[in-house]
């Protein structure tokens, strides 16, 4: 009896512990086989071009299923603009590459496509209209010198922002007296940099040069800040001021049979020309007028400022002479006749300053 008591209390006992722990193979759907099925999913890219379509125009999607065999379905979702639901628009297969395409008319205005393959999708929006315009860049970095005589070359060379690239850039100068930009050059926008030699036929102390973009579809039109150049051109002595004296006549006069339009004539009076320090050079065909006595002689100085720069004491009927001085910084050209007989008109053909004003 004693015995029976025993055996069943070791039972009780034995049945009141916990079960010892049995090793168990890893469950073949735990968190190593997530992350692997995780690694496995497709993932979808997808483009739009263009992102901005005018209505009816053609809009091409394009994009890659990556971790997908050929021939997997991709389905394309279109949501307009202002709505909830997502429509499904196709449904594509991919080539062996994993890559899809799929072209369609835009009618109503802006949209998001979505491409899915299960539940890895990829969004792209397209926008009705024209895209905004984008700012723009022009500068001009140097010029070849820094005076020049109008109607002669010389280079200009900038650069522009990188969505100038392969456009057109226009060099202007300023005219003073209409007060507007002209074009005098272009040139082609290549990496960054442009650069084109240009030709300005307006005078002036310091003519502003600068660089334009027109603007264009997408791009908005710039201008650069201005360089300035000096720009000397070539003035009729007929049409400037004479401070000092008056001349007898201007216009067309005659020396030795050749006709000069632009010229000045004086027999006596000293003449005093303001050159305000911006002129170089003075030119001109000094000799009689034609229509002088046969016997009539002259003398002639020019002066720039008391700096004697020609004289010519022998002056007669039939003979002219080329007359080209430097009268640089001089703020007077002064003309002189003397000994002159007969009363004969001592003529400057096409007498003219090379100045800067």
């Amino acid at each position: 009896m004693r015995i029976v008591t025993a055996l069943l209390a070791g039972l009780l006992v034995a049945g009141a512990l916990p079960a010892t722990a049995t090793a168990l193979p890893p469950d073949p759907g735990g968190g190593t086989h997530q992350a692997a099925e995780r690694s496995q999913r497709p993932r979808v890219t997808l483009t739009a071009s263009p992102e901005w379509v005018k209505k009816g125009g053609l809009v091409t999607l394009r994009g890659q299923v990556k971790g997908a065999s050929r021939g997997t379905k991709v389905t394309i979702f279109q949501k307009t603009k202002g709505k909830s639901s997502w429509n499904v628009e196709v449904v594509k297969r991919t080539n062996r590459k994993g890559r899809f395409t799929h072209r369609e008319d835009v009618k109503s205005g802006d949209r998001t496509y979505k491409a899915c393959v299960r539940r890895a999708c990829d969004r792209v929006l397209v926008r009705m209209g024209r895209p905004p315009a984008v700012d723009t860049a022009v500068a001009v970095s140097g010029l070849s010198t820094s005076a020049v005589e109008a109607g002669a070359s010389f280079d200009v060379a900038g650069s522009a922002s990188p969505n100038l690239e392969g456009r057109t850039v226009e060099v202007q100068a300023y005219d003073g007296a209409s007060s507007t930009w002209g074009a005098v050059g272009r040139a082609s926008v290549r990496n960054g940099s442009w650069a084109t030699s240009v030709v300005v036929t307006t005078a002036g102390r310091s003519v502003p040069i600068r660089a334009a973009f027109a603007g264009g579809t997408g791009l908005k039109p710039s201008t650069s800040t201005a360089a300035s150049i000096t720009v000397f051109g070539w003035y009729y002595l007929q049409d400037r001021y004479a401070v000092e004296g008056e001349w007898d006549g201007t216009g067309a006069y005659r020396i030795s049979g050749v006709t000069y339009a632009y010229s000045v004539a004086e027999d006596t009076e000293y003449i005093g020309v303001d050159l305000q320090r911006a002129c170089t050079r003075f030119a001109a065909v000094v000799g009689l007028d034609d229509t002088s006595d046969s016997d009539s002689r002259a003398s002639v100085r020019i002066l720039a400022d008391t700096v004697e720069r020609y004289s010519n004491t022998n002056l007669v009927l039939g003979t002219g002479y080329p007359v080209s001085i430097d009268i640089t910084g001089a703020l007077r050209l002064n003309v002189q006749p003397a000994d002159v007989t007969s009363s004969p008109q001592i003529v400057f053909g096409d007498a003219r300053v090379l100045c800067a004003f």
